[in-house]
């Protein structure tokens, strides 16, 4: 009998893609999908055929990325919590548009209006996990920010109370909201950020392999899969085609598909690739000073599945996807993060031997640690057999058949 499954992602591309990839497996097998969604991501809708109900408006997405302070270092997830808090109402709204009955609510973390209102209207709802950040563990300590790196070598006890203030840090801006938002659902308050508002659902699921982050004694109850599986290519753009044929393999250099702070970032691309005589792609929402340098390009998207296998190596932000995609792709990565779960998911690619992190800085005319680490990762035989060998890792198998015959049975219980 088929379902109708309603998916409710919050945050950038990288965040949103996964549950595109999770309702295909769905609508392939004869089910009804729907979405709440920023019109910013309409298109991976409406190219499916898949049903769609606007949350804000494009303008309030780029009102958002726009404002540097949802990148800064230290009170980015600040910034973002406030902006979550800021559309209960729009989700609200979108929800009670909704004429048909629901089977199934797919949520991603921060997901909290949705699995309110899934909980009141008595729906099952599956939450997903994208990044390894969000499962806090006194095993294996999560890099917040580098000031914290000693974090990860305290003991257990101390972990446990730098986790109970970043808890309060969250809780002290969404206590009030979200629990009044819940009261009108005539439900009951939630006493914590981690263990209850992002952690509850009917199931729980983790969306990034063991070998990428292993199972902990002390993280929730959930299931864990391997990272999305790599979709079909599509054909290039002719601009793209025709520059990649031109040369030898470039660079890509992105920081975000939701950032239109990159004018540092930017500067460093070009500056670097001119040092080092490097072809480079920059892929970004803002447009960086034109003209560009002969062998640059400048994108305002791309598929990187589309892509990645063109390039010699990726520089980047340090987000979920941008990482997953690097590694299916089997090129190296630098990766300069910012905030949220990019200075832990770079620690891990580190870990891995598949790649090289450098902090953010905004040095104008360029940095010379950059050339140094590019210089290293293109060059490197050890980084790049270390990439084949989790290349084919990625492409040994494919769980989420597994996750689609979950979402099902939650959703016929």
């Amino acid at each position: 009998m088929p379902l109708r499954i309603l998916f409710v992602p919050f945050g950038s591309e990288g965040d949103v893609n996964p549950l595109f990839t999770l309702a295909d497996r769905l609508a392939a097998r004869g089910h009804e999908i729907v979405f709440l969604l920023t019109p910013h991501y309409k298109a991976h809708a409406e190219r499916r055929g898949f049903r769609w109900i606007p949350i804000g408006t494009e303008e309030d997405f780029r009102r958002v990325a726009n404002d540097p302070r949802a990148w800064d270092r230290l009170r980015g997830p600040e910034f973002v919590v406030k902006n979550l808090v800021d559309s209960l109402p729009a989700f609200q709204k979108a929800f009670s548009t909704l004429q048909e009955p629901i089977d199934l609510v797919v949520t991603s973390t921060f997901g909290l209006a949705a699995a309110a209102l899934a909980e009141a209207a008595g729906i099952p709802r599956l939450n997903l996990h994208l990044q390894p950040v969000c499962l806090h563990s006194t095993f294996d300590c999560p890099l917040f920010v580098s000031e914290l790196a000693w974090l990860r070598h305290a003991p257990r006890f101390i972990k446990r109370l730098a986790f109970r203030c970043i808890d309060l840090v969250f809780w002290r801006l969404l206590k009030k909201p979200i629990n009044h938002f819940r009261r009108e659902l005539n439900l009951p308050p939630l006493r914590n950020f981690f263990d209850e508002a992002i952690h509850g659902g009917d199931g729980v699921a983790a969306l990034f392999p063991s070998w990428f982050a292993a199972p902990q004694p002390d993280w929730p109850e959930l299931r864990q899969f391997g990272f999305p599986p790599t979709s079909p290519k599509n054909q290039l753009p002719t601009d793209l085609e025709n520059f990649l044929a031109a040369g030898s393999p470039p660079v890509l250099w992105t920081h975000g598909s939701a950032n239109f702070d990159t004018k540092a970032f930017q500067a460093n691309a070009i500056a670097t690739s001119t040092r080092l005589g490097l072809r480079s792609l920059l892929v970004s929402l803002a447009a960086p000073p034109s003209p560009l340098p002969v062998g640059v390009l400048h994108l305002t998207h791309i598929r990187f599945e589309d892509v990645f296998p063109r390039v010699a190596a990726v520089v980047h932000h340090g987000g979920i996807g941008t990482v997953a995609k690097a590694i299916g792709a089997g090129i190296p990565q630098l990766i300069i993060p910012r905030s949220h779960d990019q200075p832990d998911n770079a620690r891990r690619v580190v870990a891995l031997g598949l790649g090289k992190t450098l902090p953010y800085r905004t040095r104008p005319g360029g940095d010379p640690r950059i050339d140094r680490a590019l210089q290293e990762l293109i060059t490197s035989p050890t980084i790049r057999a270390r990439c084949r060998e989790f290349q084919t890792l990625m492409a040994s198998g494919d769980d989420w058949p597994a996750l689609a015959d979950w979402a099902e049975d939650l959703a016929r219980r």
